[in-house]
């Protein structure tokens, strides 16, 4: 499985940091996949068209080749397949797309698709369930130990339903005030909490501002991006070979 969900508070920007910092040598896609509406198309300066709204309104919404057409290759050089900038015709065509486009990204090894699923409201989305990792991305209010303590709760709760689904997931953990990643680890019974930089500046060029591509990559927001792509990988390399392994073991019976 070669999908990856992003979702949680910062989630855009926290799949286009991914994607920007996977890697080199395995390819990585850009998927939008947030029923509250996309904003990808605005922030990488791409058209709204092609787009998953094609897809989904094709007869052959369910061909690898028909999905693949649909992407477009922004001027910062990422492959994205966005979603429609409206909240009702957003959740229309990713809930189609969850029955048709879903499987297929999730089924095929490579490229990678990291897929911006926006925040959670209410149990797990189509999106984490068909994914290969989710990525949890949380902002923590550093102004009041009561607010961030409150939203820990919340990504507790996510992270044993995810458990209770055997899915396997990472927490993207923005800001480290005014708890500390190994806090965080131990509050919510997970092991991979990869600090990432509250780097406002860099965060801004991910959302379209201009600025210096050499001071981009060398920020502290990218910096830690690359650390969480990395553990990335390592997760769906492991995801992959468990299920080869079950397959051959399967298959022996």
């Amino acid at each position: 499985m070669s999908l990856i969900a992003v979702v949680g508070e910062g989630s855009t920007t926290t799949a286009v940091g991914l994607v920007s910092a996977w890697p080199l040598g395995e390819p990585c896609s850009l998927v939008e996949f947030d029923p509250a509406g996309g904003c990808l198309s605005a922030w990488l300066d791409t058209p709204q068209s092609p787009g998953l709204v094609d897809v989904t309104a094709s007869s052959d919404a369910g061909s690898w080749l028909r999905i693949e057409s649909a992407f477009q290759r922004s001027t910062s050089g990422l492959d994205v397949l966005v979603a429609p900038h409206r909240t009702v015709e957003a959740s229309a065509v990713i809930a189609a797309a969850s029955v048709t486009v879903l499987p297929v990204l999730s089924a095929l090894q490579s490229p990678v698709f990291v897929a911006d699923g926006g925040r959670l409201r209410g149990g797990l989305s189509p999106l984490t369930t068909q994914a290969g990792l989710v990525v949890i991305s949380h902002r923590q209010h550093s102004g009041s130990a009561a607010a961030s303590a409150l939203g820990l709760q919340r990504v507790a709760d996510l992270c044993e339903a995810l458990r209770n689904r055997a899915l396997p997931h990472v927490i993207a953990l923005i800001g480290q005030r005014p708890y500390a990643a190994d806090e965080v680890a131990d509050f919510v019974g997970t092991e991979l909490v990869i600090p990432i930089a509250d780097d406002s500046w860099a965060a801004a060029v991910v959302a379209g501002r201009a600025g210096s591509a050499i001071r981009f990559r060398r920020s502290a927001l990218m910096k830690s991006m690359t650390v969480l792509a990395g553990a990335a990988s390592a997760c769906l390399r492991q995801s992959q070979h468990e299920l080869v392994w079950d397959d051959q073991a399967g298959s022996s019976l």
